[in-house]
C-alpha cells in the first residue's frame, strides 16, 4: 500500500450517535466501558470505510476522560477527527456529548495491517500454547 494512500484520512471525521440502553449502564448511568466501546468502534467506522480489501486497521492506544453522567435513555453522539498521519499510524480524537453537553474525550492510534499478516502473527503466537500438555 502506498504511503500516499494514507493522506486521505488527513483531517476525516464521523460523528455517530446511539441512543443508552439500560446494557449500557451501570446503576441506571452510562458505563465508561460501554462508551469507550461506543468511541472504539466510532474510530474503527472512520478508518474502515476507505481501507482496501485485506486490510484492517487495530486499536494500539486509547485514552479516555469520562467526565460526567449519562442517564439511560439519552442520546450519545461521538465524534471522532483524525489528527495526524504517520506511516500505518492513525492518531484520532474523540469528544462524546449527550443532550446536555460534554461528557468525555479521548485519544486513540490506530495501526493498518495487512489482515493476512495479522492472521500469522496471532497464528504463531497461539502455536506455544498449543504445545502445553
Amino acid at each position: 500500500m502506498k504511503i500516499d494512500f494514507f493522506k486521505t484520512y488527513e483531517n476525516k471525521k464521523l460523528t455517530l450517535q446511539k441512543t443508552v440502553t439500560r446494557k449500557d449502564t451501570y446503576e441506571g448511568l452510562l458505563s465508561t466501558a460501554s462508551l469507550t466501546r461506543f468511541m472504539l468502534d466510532t474510530s474503527w467506522e472512520l478508518v474502515a470505510q476507505d481501507l482496501p480489501q485485506g486490510y484492517t486497521s487495530v486499536a494500539a492506544q486509547l485514552s479516555v476522560t469520562h467526565e460526567e453522567p449519562t442517564v439511560a435513555g439519552e442520546t450519545v453522539t461521538v465524534t471522532a477527527t483524525v489528527v495526524g498521519v504517520e506511516v500505518n499510524r492513525i492518531l484520532i480524537t474523540f469528544e462524546a456529548e449527550d443532550e446536555t453537553g460534554v461528557i468525555a474525550h479521548g485519544r486513540s492510534e490506530r495501526h493498518v495491517v495487512e489482515v493476512h499478516l495479522l492472521k500469522e502473527l496471532a497464528d504463531k503466537r497461539a502455536e506455544a500454547l498449543r504445545n502445553i500438555k
